[in-house]
């Protein structure tokens, strides 16, 4: 374990941030709380907050300030001038996604980033007023804050700020998130703890809670004690962590999200908390899977991993979010029911989703998910959550340090790998194909065993869809090798093999142009089960179904 001097490069086209220095010592600078509770609104309850720190004033904010002339002298008792003192006392910024913070320091801790739009904030601003004797209610707070925001637009000081995983031009941070402000640089071939923080820019939530402090040495085959997963489920599972720990929030990641499926009593929950613990923890948990957009891109905002527990299904509309959440984007609503200024709130995140049945029946979200199975655990292999979560504490350091150095060996040989299987998930294989090297197995192994196990995830999916099923069994008996018929004769044969009523179901295609859109969007799933589609037009259209034999 090593402390050094801040080093790293913002990600290019941001300025790199010069840390100011704080006003004052912890230590030094405190007001008891019987001091804050005075000088408050007798409504309000006041918590201390930490050290701020000071910077030049946001341009545009000179000494003479925004309420009087050249050289005039404000009263620092005036409550109508709290904001503009308060605002040159932080260092205001905007992040790479335009939303505004300050920068704070905790002691010798490092610097961190603030949300303007957290109760962190809050807490500052009540410290600040109770210096001063100043009481402020809730709505003053708000003023406060919307006076800090509009500072940080015209100060126009944007910086890199990152929730728990950061980009360097080498590698990755990543921010334990504990009081001593510890972060770990991964590069190739290296990992780095250091106590105190870099100047990287990190910010938490109300929510968030520190990463355990890794061992001196790793072994994330402890993992396995854990577990009750199949060999070749570990090796992707093992795959999963590493990878959704080494990749930050920017535009070229792509998140694979982990769906795990067992018997009720298999470890499914347990396993879901685990990987939380390790990856990101929070005082939320798991969760029950929200019922709308905006819910969902709320958590996202404020998680680089969301576990949901006992999935039994969602509907179409969300399922195309959880496509967007894996490769990112945006939710556009209006700002206010008033006005017609639109409100944007990114979307992007990993996610754990765990149920009993396969519930991915859209086969475009089945591409972007990796499915695992819990085994059948026997009564006399259960162990009480007390004595398993004793024995965790203690592992759990050195499996979050094996973590660590997987990461640290898959990235030496990232650059130079052969991708045998490729799939959709196309960074995921590499990542597969990497790691292959790092542990000195044959080139494809991990390749071939996510492509297996997408092939099995895409038949569940195909299968729960009425005519990708229809089809399935079409092409196993009309369609070998080959069968070609126009859209109007192919919906009456596969109506043929339909069971009784079917036809009449919402799913079904009613005309022939509706079964041409459909099997259109089923193309790339269905071949996935050697089952092509090609559509040709002469004197009339035709549709050819082929089937070929999967290459593993």
């Amino acid at each position: 374990m090593q402390k050094e001097p801040d080093k790293e490069t913002p990600t290019p086209g941001l300025d790199k941030p010069e840390l100011a220095t704080p006003t004052t010592d912890i230590a030094a600078d405190t007001v008891s709380d019987a001091a804050v509770a005075a000088s408050v609104a007798p409504d309000e309850t006041v918590i201390p907050f930490d050290a701020i720190v000071a910077s030049s004033p946001p341009p545009g904010v000179g000494s003479t300030g925004a309420s009087g002339a050249s050289g005039a002298q404000e009263d620092s008792s005036d409550p109508k001038t709290f904001p503009i003192r308060l605002a040159r006392k932080l260092r205001l910024v905007l992040s790479q996604n335009g939303q505004p913070f300050a920068i704070s320091q905790r002691g010798h801790a490092g610097p961190r980033a603030v949300s303007l739009d957290s109760r962190q904030i809050r807490k500052l601003i009540r410290k600040e007023a109770a210096k001063e004797k100043l009481p402020l209610r809730e709505r003053d707070v708000d003023d406060v804050i919307a006076h800090l925001k509009a500072h940080a637009e015209m100060a126009t000081e944007m910086v890199n700020v990152w929730y728990r995983v950061a980009q360097i031009p080498d590698g990755v941070v990543i921010a334990i998130g504990d009081e001593a402000n510890t972060h770990i640089r991964i590069t190739p071939g290296k990992v780095e703890v250091i106590v105190g923080g870099t100047d990287t820019l990190f910010y938490e939530t109300s929510v968030s809670k520190p990463m355990v402090f890794p061992a001196e040495q790793g072994d994330y085959g402890l993992l396995k004690k854990y577990v009750n997963v199949g060999a070749e489920d570990f090796v992707l599972l093992i795959a999963w962590i590493s990878y959704t720990l080494a990749h930050p929030k920017v535009p070229t990641t792509k998140y694979l999200h982990l769906v795990i499926m067992g018997d009720q009593g298999s470890g499914k929950s347990t396993l879901s908390s685990l990987i939380l613990s390790l990856v990101d923890p929070s005082h939320v948990g798991l969760q029950i899977f929200p019922g709308n957009a905006i819910d969902l891109s709320i958590a996202a905002a404020n998680a680089h991993l969301l576990v949901y527990d006992n999935m039994r299904g969602f509907k179409q509309f969300m399922a195309d979010l959880l496509c967007v959440a894996s490769t990112g984007g945006a939710i556009s609503t209006r700002q206010l029911y008033t006005n017609a200024e639109q409100s944007i709130q990114r979307l992007h995140c990993a996610l754990v989703l765990n149920a009993i049945h396969s519930l991915i029946n859209q086969p475009d979200l089945a591409q972007r998910c990796l499915p695992i199975r819990t085994l059948p655990l026997s009564e006399s292999a259960r162990r009480s959550d007390a004595a398993m979560a004793a024995e965790l504490a203690l592992d759990l350091p050195v499996i979050f340090r094996g973590f660590l150095a997987l990461i640290a060996e898959i990235m030496r040989h990232l650059p130079t790998v052969s991708v045998t299987n490729p799939e959709r998930m196309l960074d995921f294989v590499r990542w597969l194909a990497a790691m292959e090297i790092a542990k000195g197995v044959p080139a494809g192994i991990y390749q071939a065993a996510y492509s297996e196990a997408l092939r099995e995830a895409q038949l569940d999916s195909l299968q729960e869809n009425l005519l990708a099923s229809a089809v399935l069994e079409f092409a196993a008996k009309h369609a070998r090798p080959e069968c070609s018929e126009t859209p109007s004769k192919l919906l009456s044969k596969l109506i043929e093999e339909l069971p009784d009523g079917a036809k009449y179901s919402r799913e079904w295609p009613r005309t022939p142009i509706a079964l041409s859109k459909r099997l259109n969007a089923l193309k790339a799933s269905l071949a996935t089960q050697g089952v092509h589609i090609e559509f040709s037009r002469g004197k009339e259209r035709h549709i050819t179904i082929t089937t070929r034999e999967v290459t593993p």
